[in-house]
């Protein structure tokens, strides 16, 4: 075939690829649109052929409870966590346990289920147990607002993806992992199969502490921290932690700017500073630290503007006067009365108050910022 014969016949081909597509979307525009709905089983009523789903709510607007009746024919999909291309398998309605999330594709007048694609739930916990013989895990979901969730064992599916976090924060921060890897008290995200029986996919991490600096060897990688039980009638405790050599240092110069947070070196964290610090998912160093001053609520008693200095109370318990320091305000620090920006000279105290919200720097000498939370 000669070269004009090649580029004529080529043309053609594409030419009636061309008339093909462009039939294609117009018969796709003159089908009727299908209608979605994304919500969460809760029963399926073989008799009545119907199913009914939990739509939304959230913060500001309640759940509400739909019912649809479902094609003779419908379809029903299923994507598990080790399809990675997006592709489809067969599922049958009696796999629909309360709980799945599913997305239902409605006929063109919206009454009646023609297909459904549904996903086990995702779940977020602490991990509580990890047993390798029985290939089980024993999770304590985060508690929601109805309450306490129970812990409970779920089977880890021989497919299963696994992936770790590293604790660092950085976009390359999770690998793939193994099971012997997961121990009790790190946190997971899991993916469960329909059934919500068998976990067909998990994501672990390390755990937070949060705490005030009391101790760091830089030189030999400790940290002690002071840290404040959650419930508040309870003491404080000191915790020691590895620092690991590749852990991520961040500290914050407290301005409230976004470029208030820099990359640091361990030495850069002093002690009396606040921290996070993100563990490794077996919990014995730390991978991520964030410090930056402590912030509290404070009364303001005086302002010198000369000196370029404020002098705050600090309520103490009953029967015992309010402890009162002062302190130099940073030249450049942030100052807002009520959420407008300010001066140090519109700073006026009053029998009670104003209100502040102070956040020194990491050393503890200056003030770097100051939230007046009621002005005069």
């Amino acid at each position: 075939m000669s070269a004009s014969s090649m580029r004529l016949a080529s043309f053609a081909f594409m030419a009636a690829m061309g008339m093909c597509l462009a039939r294609s979307i117009v018969a796709q525009q003159r089908e009727p649109q299908r209608q979605e709905v994304r919500g969460l089983v809760k029963s399926l009523d073989a008799g009545t052929s119907t199913i009914t789903i939990t739509v939304g709510g959230g913060r500001e607007a309640a759940a509400a409870e739909n019912t649809y009746p479902l094609a003779k024919n419908v379809d029903v999909a299923t994507v598990t966590g080790a399809d990675r291309f997006g592709v489809y398998r067969e599922a049958k309605l009696a796999d629909l346990a309360p709980g799945a999330l599913v997305s239902l594709t409605l006929s063109g007048d919206q009454k009646t289920v023609e297909s459904i694609v549904a996903e086990g739930p995702t779940l977020r916990g602490l991990l509580k147990g990890v047993d390798l013989t029985k290939n089980t895990l024993t999770i304590s979901p985060q508690v929601s607002r109805e309450g306490n969730a129970e812990e409970k064992t779920y089977t880890l599916a021989a497919e299963a993806e696994i992936a770790v976090d590293d604790g660092r924060g950085r976009r390359y921060s999770l690998r793939e992992g193994k099971a012997t890897e997961l121990v009790a008290g790190s946190l997971v995200t899991i993916r469960l199969s329909l059934d919500q029986q068998q976990i067909q996919s998990l994501v672990a991490e390390g755990p937070s502490v949060f705490g005030v600096v009391k101790s760091l060897d830089a030189a030999k990688k400790v940290l002690t921290l002071t840290v404040r039980p959650a419930r508040g009638e309870d003491a404080a405790v000191e915790k020691t932690l590895a620092v690991s050599d590749a852990a991520v240092v961040l500290v914050d110069d407290g301005k409230g700017r976004r470029v208030s947070l820099k990359e640091g070196k361990l030495a850069d964290v002093p002690s009396g500073s606040s921290v996070i610090v993100r563990l490794s998912v077996d919990q014995n160093s730390a991978m991520f630290i964030r410090a930056e001053g402590p912030s509290f609520t404070a009364l303001l008693k005086g302002v010198d503007t000369t000196k370029n200095t404020v002098t705050y109370a600090i309520p103490r318990g009953r029967g015992d006067a309010p402890q009162e320091k002062t302190l130099a305000v940073a030249e450049d620090a942030r100052i807002n009365i009520e959420g407008n920006a300010a001066k140090l000279a519109a700073l006026i105290p009053g029998e009670n108050g104003p209100i502040l919200q102070i956040r020194l720097s990491l050393d503890q000498k200056s003030v770097q910022s100051i939230n007046s939370l009621r002005g005069r």
